[in-house]
């Protein structure tokens, strides 16, 4: 049986990048909002005006069956006067009511209180039990919305003094806020830089080594990241709940934890086509800052950058450069290393993407947004596609991975991968085959010559060509020559 859909397509509000210069020209919105007719297009055009950067709620993610969906957006422009916008109100009522309005014939089975106490190991077990919210009272008997603050709640009120802040809840009814704590871009840099620095030091203490590693906090911002995710896709999968996330101006931890969301959600999302799918949708087309994160082309201390056409200074100011999409990366990492079997492509699959970000052999990850990427600079007609080198790259594939679905089954239902969080955020460690990979002590196993020039080989049999092939070696490799290597390098420090 065919469910309507309760989402539909926006098409002219964006058609021109004129909304919203770093949201893509097609968005999502809730099927009671029709940008066709004046009063949708109306209402539209308010809630991008109350939201920074004009970056509305869009959906992201949607399940087949129900209202349960992932959605994001940028803060509200609250402020310290407490600024209200019916438009921007009444925009979020209409996802809850369209998403509670589908008739779902597949009855799906509410979570147990012990069940959750034990897939939640009590991390934030009161906000994922519903039952918690009934006597709340601008929520009523039934809360129809979670949002989520990814930032720390500290900084969302602060941000009140510069005309921005979160969302009062006693105006958008039936709906919670939680504030999840996840660090902004200054702290990522600040905590790369350090874990960088460490990694590279001769001198490190390794008697001591984890204890440094953690004092980074490095290691302390992946799993932040990863308990956000899982939360999001424990309230979509198991509550069939549409979850709103946003930081602050909705392009760096938002994009995170929306496409971390995804890979738990959805099976397609783990083979190889289906992340390159999710990469290109909630980083590249939603307007993640690749070339302002990443500094592409721009040497230090250079300050010819101005303002990009997300309107975020461009990265000519090294206060913005960052590494996201690298630390996803990370978090991405974390799930394959600890659950190989359910995706179709291995760590070094990653690892050779997170060479590749910053490279700038492939255009795939430049410009800012999609309107600079499709219109502005015509990235795709001129340069080589990053995603079919990474297809056509031998080594690549995880000749292991099993879908933990078979053939009739709902994917939706079985496909889900959402393990019991505390043994997903114990078992975070470093990624060392990124890391540690120019380290000047022994870290990995190392290959001897005739195996370097073996792999030079191989290479040579990608569809795209360049010179300079990027050897890489992961920590799981474990075959008797990179053994015997790993003891030659010992023998020589």
């Amino acid at each position: 049986r065919v469910i309507p859909s309760p989402w539909r397509p926006l098409v002219k509000a964006n058609a021109n990048y004129n909304l919203c210069h770093s949201y893509p020209s097609i968005m999502i919105g809730p099927q009671a909002v029709d940008d066709n007719t004046t009063e949708g297009l109306r209402i539209i055009r308010k809630v991008a005006v109350f939201r920074s950067e004009g970056r509305m709620p869009t959906l992201s993610w949607g399940s087949r069956h129900d209202g349960a969906s992932i959605w994001r957006s940028s803060q509200p422009k609250v402020g310290l006067q407490g600024n209200r916008s019916p438009s921007d109100e009444k925009y979020m009522r209409l996802i809850a009511e369209c998403a509670a309005a589908v008739q779902n014939p597949h009855k799906w089975k509410k979570p147990s209180l012990p069940f959750i106490k034990m897939i939640t190991g009590s991390i934030n077990e009161n906000d994922l039990n519903l039952e918690n919210f009934k006597d709340t009272p601008h929520i009523g008997s039934k809360c129809r919305m979670k949002i989520f603050d990814l930032r720390p709640k500290t900084s969302a009120v602060a941000n009140r003094t510069g005309g921005y802040g979160y969302e009062n809840t006693s105006y958008y009814t039936n709906m919670t806020l939680s504030f999840h704590g996840i660090g902004n871009i200054h702290a990522v840099r600040d905590s790369y830089q350090k874990i960088s620095a460490l990694c590279m030091n001769e001198k490190v203490n390794d008697v001591h080594w984890s204890q440094l590693v953690e004092d980074t906090k490095w290691l302390h911002h992946i799993r932040l990241i990863l308990s956000c995710s899982w939360q999001t896709a424990f309230h979509v999968r198991y509550n069939r709940l549409p979850v709103l996330l946003h930081c602050s101006h909705g392009w760096d931890r938002t994009s995170q934890v929306s496409a971390l969301a995804q890979l738990f959600l959805d099976p397609y999302y783990r083979t190889r086509a289906g992340f390159s799918c999710l990469v290109e949708k909630d980083f590249m087309s939603l307007g993640h800052p690749f070339h302002t994160r990443c500094g592409h082309g721009e040497g230090r201390g250079e300050r010819g950058g101005g303002v990009g056409a997300s309107g975020v200074q461009s990265s000519g100011d090294e206060g913005q450069i960052s590494p996201i999409f690298l630390q996803f990366l990370d978090c991405v990492y974390q799930i394959v290393h600890q659950y190989p079997d359910f995706f179709e492509f291995n760590t070094k699959y990653i690892l050779l993407l997170s060479e590749h970000v910053y490279s700038c052999l492939f255009g795939t990850l430049l410009c800012d947004t999609e309107r600079e990427r499709e219109l502005v600079a015509t990235i795709r007609q001129r340069t080589f596609c990053l995603w079919e080198y990474l297809d056509s790259t031998p080594g690549l594939v995880n000749h292991s991975y099993s879908p933990n679905y078979s053939e009739g089954d709902d994917v939706e239902e079985c496909g889900a991968l959402l393990m019991p969080l505390p043994s997903l955020l114990r078992n975070v460690t470093l990624w060392v085959d990124r890391h540690c990979m120019h380290s000047p002590r022994p870290t990995l196993p190392c290959l001897p010559m005739e195996h370097r020039l073996l792999s030079t080989e191989e290479n040579t049999s990608s569809k795209i060509n360049f010179n300079g092939k990027i050897i890489l070696h992961g920590n799981n490799d474990r075959d008797e020559a990179l053994i015997q290597s790993a003891l030659k390098d010992a023998e020589k420090w």
